[in-house]
């Protein structure tokens, strides 16, 4: 485990330095997926590299979302490559989220996440219902992918039981995103899917939303 936190590390140094103080915060919250995309391809036969690093950048640099480097992979890589590769980056993001909480504490963490109430509401995720409470965050957009990662973290939840509640619960997003970003290549095609999609992330987040609402007010 520790060879492939170091390996994730690696990666994400080695896109800082190559980018030379290139702003990446400002590429992935630029809400253009069209600027990600020739950003990655640009790098030739070490995009899917690039494009992991840039999923670990994302959730170190927390909160920025996701979903335009997995919907980029999708475009680019094709659905069956796009999906293995933007799920091996959000869980290398996943694992060095974690692996930073876990070794810096509260106080890295705090730097990261305005939201200090929840940050303590989610400090008891090393309970018996720890893989649940992660499984369904991950499934249902309750709270930030990345602070889910930052408090198993800090709350010294077993690394095997992240790992497993976080590699399932990221997939159904992870698909979707992936084929969402695939099915714009030839929308007309696809467009019927692509509806379906929307319509259930969309559906997810309401749901997300209308659960975190009643637990942060428990």
């Amino acid at each position: 485990m520790k060879k492939t936190l170091t390996i994730a590390l690696f990666i994400i140094l080695t896109v800082f330095l190559i980018n030379n103080g290139q702003d990446l915060i400002g590429l992935l919250t630029s809400d253009s997926l069209d600027h990600v995309v020739v950003y990655v391809q640009s790098w030739g036969i070490l995009a899917p590299l690039i494009s992991i690093g840039l999923m670990i950048f994302q959730a170190v640099a927390a909160p920025i979302p996701a979903f335009l480097v997995t919907s980029t992979n999708g475009l680019l890589f094709g659905l069956l490559w796009g999906t293995i590769i933007s799920w091996t980056g959000a869980m290398l993001g996943a694992l060095v989220a974690y692996y930073l909480a876990k070794k810096l504490g509260y106080e890295y963490v705090k730097k990261k996440v305005s939201n200090s109430h929840l940050i303590h509401k989610l400090d008891h995720l090393n309970g018996k219902y720890a893989f649940w409470i992660v499984l369904f965050a991950r499934l249902i957009p309750v709270v930030s992918f990345d602070l889910i990662s930052f408090a198993a973290g800090l709350a010294g939840m077993k690394m095997r039981t992240f790992l497993l509640s976080t590699g399932i619960g990221m997939l159904p997003a992870t698909i979707a995103y992936t084929v969402l970003g695939h099915d714009m290549k030839e929308i007309e095609t696809f467009n019927e899917r692509m509806l379906i999609i929307i319509g259930i992330l969309g559906i997810l987040t309401i749901i997300g939303f209308v659960f975190r609402k009643k637990w942060l007010n428990k």
